[in-house]
């Protein structure tokens, strides 16, 4: 379910996460979360533009934005790996450019914790779970090497053992923190729409 802004689409269990987070502590570490997911998104849309794609719309969804393109020309699969892989390395960058910011001024709490979001951020989206930019370029990527079916059986088997990694992990923050649930309920996400694609798919 959505809310429609011309070109933008909101799901609305965004609103709702974003009351929970604003309610629990909106802090200036809050907004280094949103502002990472920003840096994540742009790089991918820079990359979009770069190759001349048109956007038709974005979906905010509660863990991610889908950006929804019209292909007005053929994109071979290494474009569609870059354009997938471009929203992680645009954290990369990122951290890079505040670890040097680090070096040379020293130590800022607010800075490591930006420094360590960003990388965190580009990891767990790197891994090969459907629905994340590593997935995306996986599923392409096993779509050259075999066919459609067998690629679709691979891809739902590695997207399932690395989706339990991060779980566990994700369990494991949780009971180090005592309150970060963030990636419990991004696992919670995940699990869902992926299996809301295998029934659609089944069908």
């Amino acid at each position: 379910m959505y809310i429609k802004l011309k070109k933008i689409k909101i799901h609305v269990i965004c609103l709702f996460l974003l009351l929970l987070f604003a309610s629990i502590n909106f802090s200036v570490y809050m907004f280094i979360l949103f502002l990472c997911i920003f840096i994540h998104e742009t790089g991918h849309i820079i990359f979009i533009k770069l190759n001349r794609l048109n956007i038709i719309s974005v979906e905010i969804l509660p863990f991610g934005i889908n950006i929804i393109t019209k292909k007005t020309r053929l994109t071979s699969y290494k474009t569609d790996i870059i354009i997938n892989l471009s929203g992680p390395c645009a954290n990369i960058i990122c951290s890079a450019v505040i670890l040097i910011i680090i070096k040379i001024n020293g130590y800022n709490s607010v800075l490591f914790f930006a420094f360590l979001t960003n990388i965190l951020y580009a990891i767990i989206n790197l891994f090969p779970v459907k629905n994340l930019d590593g997935g995306r370029a996986l599923e392409i990527i096993l779509k050259i090497i075999f066919t459609e079916n067998f690629s679709y059986v691979i891809f739902s088997v590695i997207s399932a053992i690395f989706l339990g990694i991060l779980s566990v992990f994700a369990l494991f923050v949780l009971m180090i923190t005592r309150y970060n649930f963030t990636l419990i309920l991004l696992c919670c996400y995940l699990f869902y729409t992926i299996h809301f694609s295998t029934r659609q798919k089944e069908k």
